[in-house]
């Protein structure tokens, strides 16, 4: 983000450290919020859009739950395990080992990602709410900005629900505990008990409904929702729903706003694409349609949070054979602009050299900003997928093609209507191709498409090697799954869970 827009007078934080205040974030500093525009400010804080599911070295460890990223002999044992590396939770996800985290310390996804962030919408909610004798002017701008942070709250108690809970069974009670949905930024206030997941689902569809009419069409910043944003989080919301009318209705009065002045101002067209330095592409930045492919706000970042952006590079992991042999690797320019040759990762320790000698490495994270909220590719994707679902099978095959004719070589063949599989897969792998190699996308679609038994893209284990052994996850289980840290834990016994006494 812009300067201009990190730096703020009112600095919020939490408190961890007594009974039953775990949430509990205070207004500190010279400014106390009195006016609109003073919690106005408080959405452009940094915390919100930096730390969402992400470690203190900015990596996540659902990544490494999926299919999506694999570890060589000597990056696994050597790299993270022998040497204890600061973010061994990635390897022991990539093992499917349980606890995936030191269960008796502070859980970064928990802590500084969701509730951190939810204090700050909170306290945006209440603080604008009880504001009284506004002008009608500036009541108009207070439900503007009481309408962002719904929808900010809505998106991040939607993703930790499912994180931190079960698959999501459309047409079951899905009467799980799994997270608190915290409303109020009274310090004060007993805490909710744990929603289940059927009743975070509802509360998530609420906010966000609650927030449409009021919500702006455009903000200052990809980290602030637009109604736009809005749209496509409901539209992502019914692909778990298995809603897919709904998925068609919203994506189609998101993509149709939004792409009003014309689809080359919202996706980038790799045809255009050259190195800045032809001889030395690894370090080499990427000449684009303008300057912005690296900053938060590209023109494809539709709503912004921070990604895992060095996931696939020999420093943390490599992309699965199974993703490159995804790729059309003649036309698909994605593979030519970031799956790279570089040379693995390489050390000695106890006198055996461990050498990967020349890998293929996934460098879009470097060469672009992405985003773990939306991008405009993933808002049609979805609209295609919701078609496809839905046997408009013809409207299906058009999104894909329109996606395809900014990411392959032109004078590609376009992709044609096949049978409602077909196209249903073809969809899916696109998003695949589309979505970041690691973070939380392809940990939730895992999730949601292991319902989908016997279908090519549905899964029920996911397998990871590393040397000669194999390790494998069950999707609809335990292993799926993150606890709540037993720093939460010990100072809520009224949700009744058992601290967890794994080694780990």
């Amino acid at each position: 983000m812009k300067q201009s827009i990190l730096i703020l007078l009112t600095i919020i934080s939490g408190s961890l450290a007594s009974c039953s205040k775990f949430l509990d974030v205070k207004p500190k500093g010279k400014l106390i919020p009195t006016e609109v525009a003073d919690f106005d400010h408080l959405l452009d804080n940094s915390n919100i859009a930096q730390w969402v599911f992400l470690d203190n070295n900015t990596g996540c460890n659902l990544g490494y739950l999926t299919d999506n990223l694999s570890l060589s002999d000597g990056l696994g044992n050597i790299n993270y395990k022998a040497n204890n590396h600061p973010n061994i939770d990635r390897y022991w996800a990539y093992l499917f080992r349980q606890p995936y985290k030191n269960p008796a310390t502070s859980d970064y996804f928990w802590d500084w990602g969701t509730y951190r962030s939810m204090a700050y919408f909170n306290n945006v909610i209440d603080g604008v709410n009880g504001i009284t004798n506004l002008t009608n002017e500036n009541q108009q701008y207070a439900k503007r900005v009481v309408a962002q942070a719904l929808v900010n709250r809505a998106w991040s108690y939607f993703i930790t629900t499912m994180v931190y809970g079960p698959v999501y069974k459309p047409g079951s009670p899905n009467d799980t505990k799994t997270i608190p949905y915290v409303i109020s930024s009274d310090v004060g206030a007993t805490l909710p008990d744990l929603s289940t997941q059927e009743q975070a689902f509802a509360l998530v569809s609420k906010d966000v409904h609650a927030a449409l009419a009021d919500i702006p069409e455009v903000t200052n910043w990809p980290s602030r929702p637009t109604k736009v944003a809005a749209q496509a989080l409901l539209a992502y919301y019914h692909l778990f729903t298995q809603k897919y009318d709904s998925v068609v209705y919203y994506a189609n009065l998101a993509w149709t706003a939004a792409s009003a002045g014309g689809t080359d101002k919202l996706i980038y067209d790799y045809n255009g694409f050259s190195w800045t330095e032809p001889t030395n592409i690894i370090n080499s930045t990427i000449k684009a349609q303008d300057n912005f492919l690296t900053a938060a706000n590209s023109r494809e970042n539709l709503f912004y949070r921070n990604i895992d952006a060095g996931a696939g590079r020999s420093t943390s992991s490599y992309p699965s054979d199974e993703v490159i042999a995804l790729y059309d690797q003649a036309n698909d320019l994605r593979f030519k602009y970031f799956f790279l040759t570089a040379p693995g990762y390489k050390t000695t320790y106890n006198n055996v050299t461990y050498d990967d000698g020349n890998r293929i490495q996934y460098y879009r994270g470097s060469k672009t900003t992405m985003t773990a909220g939306f991008t405009y590719p993933e808002l049609l994707l979805m609209r295609a997928e919701g078609y496809a679902r839905t046997n408009r099978l013809s409207a299906a095959i058009d999104d894909l093609n329109t996606l395809r004719r900014y990411r392959y070589k032109t004078g590609t063949p376009p992709l044609v209507v096949g049978s409602q599989a077909e196209v249903i897969q073809q969809v899916l792998d696109e998003r695949r191709r589309e979505l970041p190699l690691g973070s939380f996308k392809r940990f939730l679609d895992l999730k949601r498409l292991c319902l989908e038994t016997g279908k090519p893209w549905s899964k029920q284990k996911v397998q990871h090697k590393i040397g000669t052994e194999t390790y494998s996850g069950t999707i609809d289980s335990k292993d799926f799954i993150l606890t709540i840290s037993n720093v939460v834990l010990k100072f809520n016994p009224q949700w009744n869970i058992p601290l967890d006494g794994r080694p780990f």
